[in-house]
């Protein structure tokens, strides 16, 4: 029993010595308000947000899609996909989709921050006014862009100056589409101007467009001092007459254009004479298209004399024109010469003979060479033959008279056997097979006939005497005529080559008389000035500008190479204030970080 309690006992006592009753307080150090070490969840999303903040403006620079989304916000427009996938590389590409002014004008801010796209193509979106404003106001901030596209887009003569001043400004533009975009006269001149003073300029397509005479003078004038184009387009247009003679006259003393395509106008006689000239002198135009331009059997003559000089052509274009096979023929055989250079001669629409189509194989199998036609046909009734006019058989016979010095009385003695006032019909026909008339015996009827007493049968001397007579004077007097029509004809074409050639020193040359002092200088280099002050490096330095004033920035200092992101302002423009100002007030937005 004892032994129990003892047990008891002891147990107890280890309990209280492994649980003491002791109360433990726990103090926390709690930093005063105050403290720099504050830290909370805002602090966290702060920095969170900074972080997202530098990571989107490192990944804007060079491309501007996060801009192109946040000006779709500020204007109410929906992001195209497209277009932010194209802005990542060197092409964009906005073919027929229909762009809105607001669009567009996202669009423009996200290339301002842009430098890998190139090329940049906006044809057929129905662009308004202030659309192509924006766009071509980028072209002067934006020096990687280097080919712009916006063909079939109607163009107005304010956005046509806008152009202009930007081509005799920029440096870095290289191809420019303005196709099919109802440029006029007035328009023209706009883009002759241009360039005049560019120097950056090698493509430029100028085709589908109501170009005429006074436009073409302009590009004509503007030829003669460009020495960068390569590559130029004025197809489907009205250039005739005066405007294409001037426009040749440019040709003949330009040295840089290769390609002219002048098809679908209306060259006619005139310009095939200055095509003369221009062929003789031009020694760097190696493909002249001239399909459909009115160009007759007397005009291709001078085609001709202009390829027999000519060393460096190598492809020629004249389909379509009714220059005959016999022109055809005189083509190949100038091109068949050893000092040609042309390796292909097109004449499509255009039907060809037999022996045009060997002498073109003769050709292939001394050079490389190609020849393309209508179809070969050997029938005298098809288009393409030169037929001789036909000439009166009463002229034939009364030529063959005079040749062979018979009177008119002696030739009716040989007729009328009877010693009569008359013959008949029959013996007045064997007269003429006897004395050997170079006419046949249908033709004979016929001058039997004409010469007939009306219901007699007969044909007296009174009446073959007097229809010789009043043939003679009625020859004589259409020759007159004809000889007048022929001399009224050439003074007209003088004129308009004299004028042609007048038209093309320009005025600022004509004034200053400049041409002895320009040494080694070229044209271009003198009438850019402009452009000479607006080099790349120089653009780069002035991108950012009073004209696009910067809305928001934000600074990254960190370990890349990135400095700083901008977004730019686009002037919302209206019209042309003295010909370089070309946007109005932009519309300012309160409690944004946006000014459109």
């Amino acid at each position: 029993m004892n032994s129990i309690e003892t047990d008891d006992a002891s147990e107890s006592s280890c309990a209280s010595l492994e649980e003491p009753h002791t109360e433990v307080t726990y103090i926390y150090d709690v930093p005063s308000p105050c403290s720099e070490d504050f830290d909370t969840d805002l602090e966290d999303s702060d920095q969170l947000a900074s972080e997202r903040q530098e990571l989107r403006s490192r990944e804007n620079v060079d491309i501007g899609h996060i801009t192109y989304i946040d000006v779709c916000q500020e204007l109410d427009t929906v992001p195209i996909r497209l277009v932010i996938e194209q802005l990542k590389g060197t092409e964009v590409c906005l073919q027929h989709i229909g762009l809105n002014t607001r669009d567009v004008i996202a669009i423009m801010y996200a290339l301002l921050h842009n430098s890998r796209v190139e090329s940049l193509d906006l044809t057929d979106n129905g662009m308004s006014e202030e659309a192509q404003l924006h766009v071509i106001e980028v072209l002067r901030h934006n020096n990687a862009i280097s080919s712009l596209n916006m063909a079939e887009n109607k163009i107005t003569p304010i956005c046509a100056a806008s152009i202009g001043s930007v081509i005799e400004d920029t440096t870095w533009l290289t191809h420019l589409n303005l196709s099919g975009m109802g440029l006029g006269n007035e328009e023209a001149k706009h883009i002759a101007t241009g360039m005049r003073g560019n120097v950056s300029i090698v493509w430029l397509n100028l085709s589908n467009n109501e170009i005429e005479e006074s436009g073409a003078i302009h590009i004509g004038k503007a030829l003669t001092i460009n020495d960068t184009l390569h590559v130029l387009d004025l197809s489907w247009n009205h250039i005739r007459m005066i405007g294409a003679v001037t426009l040749c006259k440019g040709l003949q003393e330009n040295t840089s254009i290769t390609n002219l395509n002048v098809s679908w106008n209306g060259f006619g006689y005139e310009g095939s004479i200055a095509l003369e000239d221009v062929l003789k002198d031009n020694t760097s135009l190696k493909v002249l298209d001239l399909t459909n331009n009115r160009i007759t059997w007397e005009g291709v003559k001078h085609v001709i004399r202009g390829l027999k000089a000519n060393r460096t052509l190598q492809i020629l274009k004249i389909g379509t024109n009714p220059i005959t096979m016999d022109g055809c023929r005189k083509i190949l055989e100038v091109v068949d010469k050893d000092n040609s250079s042309v390796i292909h001669v097109n004449l499509e629409g255009i039907p060809i003979n037999t022996k045009i189509e060997k002498l073109a194989e003769s050709i292939a199998k001394k050079r490389s060479f190609t020849f393309a036609h209508g179809r070969i046909t050997d029938s005298q009734f098809m288009m393409g033959i030169k037929r001789e006019k036909r000439e009166d058989p009463f002229s034939l016979l009364i030529r063959y008279i005079s040749m062979m010095g018979i009177r008119i009385m002696d030739l009716f003695r040989m007729f009328d056997t009877e010693n009569g006032a008359s013959v008949s019909k029959a013996n007045f026909i064997r007269g003429l097979k006897k004395i050997g008339a170079p006419i046949s015996e249908h033709d004979m009827k016929i001058v039997a006939q004409r010469l007939e007493r009306k219901g007699q049968g007969t044909i007296s001397y009174s009446i073959l005497a007097n229809g010789v007579r009043n043939h003679l004077r009625a020859e004589r007097k259409e020759d007159k005529r004809n000889e007048l029509i022929e001399k009224q004809k050439r003074e007209k074409r003088k004129s308009i080559l004299m004028e042609g050639t007048q038209r093309m020193v320009p005025a600022e040359l004509q004034e200053l008389r400049l041409l002895s002092s320009l040494g080694n200088k070229t044209l271009s280099q003198v009438f850019s000035c402009t452009s000479s002050m607006s080099s790349r490096h120089g653009s780069i330095a002035e991108r950012e500008s009073i004209i696009l004033p910067s809305l928001q920035e934000s600074t990254s200092t960190d370990t890349g190479n990135i400095h700083s992101a901008r977004t730019f302002s686009l002037p919302v423009t209206s019209g042309v204030s003295g010909g370089k100002n070309l946007g109005a007030k932009p519309r300012q937005k309160t409690g944004g970080s946006l000014s459109l």
